[in-house]
C-alpha cells in the first residue's frame, strides 16, 4: 500500500518530540535476536512472453494482502518494440489473474505508480506522451476509463489513496523552462478534480501520502534548493512548509513522506555539499504543524549514493534503508530505525548491494530488499532481509539469482509483496511473496 493507505482507524494524542541530534554512538553490532526469515512462495513470471519489461516495476497491496503488479513493457514481436502499461492482481489467497492493458499499445508509456484503498480499488498514473495519464483499477479488476491527468507537459507521477478510495495525483508539470509542482484528485469514478498548483518544483519526483481521515501531505524539492510540504484536504491547500532551508552549496533531493496513524509525518531528503559527503536527513513535521530538529539519519562517513528508501508504521516508528558507496565500483545497502520520537537505532550493515527498498506492516515488522552486487555489474540477485519491530534485522535471503531494481509492499499483517525487473534479456518482470 501507498501513502499510509493501511492506517489504522483510531487517533493517539501524542507531541512529536524534539529529535536527537547529538553526536551518537554507532555500532554495527546486533545485540537482540534476529528478526525471523519470511516463508516464500515460488517466483511468479509476471510479464508476457515475448515482451521486454521496463526498470520501473510497481506494486500496492490492499488491507487483506491483494497484490496489484504494475509494469511498463514494450512488444519485442513488433518492428519498434510498442510500448504499453500493463498490470495483474494477486489475491492472498488465490491465483495470479490475467494481464491488464491499460495504455494503448504504442504509445511512449513509462514510470508508472499505484496505490490501493482498503478494499483493494486502486489508481494507476505513468507518464505518457508527455503527459501524466492514468486508469482506476477495481479489486475486481475492472479498468476505468484512461483519463489524461496533467493537461500540460509532465513528469514524476505519484499517487496516494484515502481509505475509501478516492486518490491525489502529484506531478512535476515543465513548461518554458521552469517546474511546477501540481496535484488533482482522481476519484474512483475516474472523474477528476481541478488542477492544484502547490508550488515552484524541481526535475524531481514528488512524495505524496494520505492518513486515515483523507488528509494528504505533499513534499518536494524547489530548485533543488529547498524542501517544501504542504497539506492537502478537500482540495484545499495549506501555504508551503520549509523543511529544509537554502544554503550555499547544497543540494538537496529523493524525498521521501510517511504519515502514521495521526497525520503526523516522518519526512527523509537526501543533502549534498560540496566539501560533504551527501548524507539522508530525517525531520518529524506533526500534523499540528510542529516540526523537529534536523535527525542526521546516516553517519558523516557514508558516502550515500542516491538510493534510499524510508517507510513508517501506525505508530510513527520508522526504519530506513540506504546504499553507500565504498569504492568506485562497490556499494553497500544499510538499515536502521527511527523511533516515532526520533531516537536512532542501530546501524545494520544489510549486505553489498544497491536500491534499497523497505515496507513495514501496521506492528512494524517490515522486509528490506536490494539488487546485488550493485554498479556497475550487469548480473544481479535479489536479496531481502526482514526487520522487527525493534529494528533488529533478520539473515539475508535470495530471492532470485537474476533481478534488479526492486519494489516492496506489505499488508497490514505482514503479508509482503516483492517486484523486479530480470537483469538479463529479455529483461521480464518476476515477483515473489513471502509472510
Amino acid at each position: 500500500m501507498q501513502g499510509g493507505t493501511r492506517l489504522g482507524t483510531g487517533r493517539l494524542t501524542r507531541i512529536v518530540a524534539a529529535a536527537m541530534t547529538g553526536a551518537l554512538t554507532i555500532s554495527l553490532l546486533t545485540v537482540a535476536s534476529p528478526a525471523q526469515a519470511a516463508s516464500w512462495t515460488s517466483i511468479y513470471g509476471v510479464s508476457a512472453t515475448g515482451w521486454m519489461g521496463q526498470d520501473s516495476p510497481t506494486v500496492s497491496t490492499d488491507r487483506q494482502g491483494d497484490a496489484l503488479l504494475v509494469w511498463a513493457a514494450c512488444d519485442l514481436n513488433s518492428t519498434y518494440c510498442l510500448h504499453q502499461v500493463q498490470a495483474r492482481i494477486v489475491p492472498a489467497n488465490g491465483s495470479m489473474d490475467s494481464i491488464k492493458t491499460l495504455s494503448p499499445l504504442g504509445s511512449s508509456s513509462s514510470w508508472p505508480d499505484a496505490a490501493s484503498d482498503d478494499d483493494g480499488d486502486s489508481a494507476v498514473v505513468w507518464e505518457q506522451d508527455g503527459l501524466v495519464v492514468g486508469r482506476r483499477v477495481s479489486a475486481t479488476g475492472s479498468l476505468g476509463t484512461l483519463q489524461t491527468i496533467a493537461t500540460w507537459s509532465a513528469i514524476n507521477p505519484s499517487v496516494a489513496v484515502e481509505p475509501t478510495g478516492r486518490a491525489l495525483v502529484t506531478w512535476t508539470e515543465t513548461r518554458d523552462g521552469a517546474y511546477t509542482t501540481k496535484a488533482r484528485y482522481f476519484n474512483t469514478d475516474s472523474s477528476l478534480g481541478p488542477e492544484l498548483t502547490l508550488g515552484s518544483g524541481s526535475g524531481e519526483k514528488p512524495a505524496v501520502a494520505i492518513d486515515r481521515e483523507g488528509s494528504a501531505l505533499v513534499v518536494w524539492t524547489e530548485g533543488y534548493q529547498r524542501v517544501v510540504a504542504t497539506r492537502v484536504q478537500q482540495d484545499s491547500v495549506s501555504s508551503p512548509r520549509t523543511i529544509a532551508s537554502p544554503v550555499t552549496g547544497v543540494g538537496y533531493g529523493r524525498v521521501s513522506a510517511n504519515l502514521d496513524r495521526d497525520g503526523d509525518a516522518v519526512i527523509s531528503y537526501r543533502r549534498s555539499h560540496t566539501s560533504e559527503l551527501p548524507r539522508v536527513r530525517v525531520r518529524l513535521y506533526s500534523r499540528a504543524g510542529t516540526l523537529s530538529d534536523v535527525i542526521y539519519a546516516t553517519p558523516s562517513t557514508h558516502d550515500v549514493t542516491f538510493y534510499s528508501a524510508l517507510a513508517t508504521d501506525l505508530d510513527g516508528d520508522s526504519v530506513l534503508v540506504w546504499s553507500r558507496r565504498t569504492s568506485s565500483t562497490t556499494t553497500e545497502v544499510y538499515g536502521r530505525r527511527i523511533s516515532r520520537s526520533g531516537t536512532l537505532g542501530t546501524i545494520t550493515n544489510l549486505g553489498v548491494g544497491d536500491r534499497p527498498a523497505v515496507t513495514v506492516d501496521d506492528d512494524g515488522n517490515g522486509l528490506a530488499a536490494w539488487h546485488s552486487p550493485g554498479p556497475p555489474y550487469a548480473a544481479k540477485e535479489v536479496h531481502a532481509r526482514t526487520v522487527a519491530r525493534d529494528g533488529v534485522f533478520g539473515a539475508a535471503e535470495r530471492l532470485s539469482t537474476n533481478g534488479r531494481v526492486v519494489r516492496v509492499d506489505s499488508s497490514p499483517t505482514g503479508r509482503f509483496s516483492v517486484i523486479w525487473q530480470r537483469a538479463s534479456h529479455p529483461y521480464d518482470i518476476r515477483a515473489r511473496f513471502g509472510q
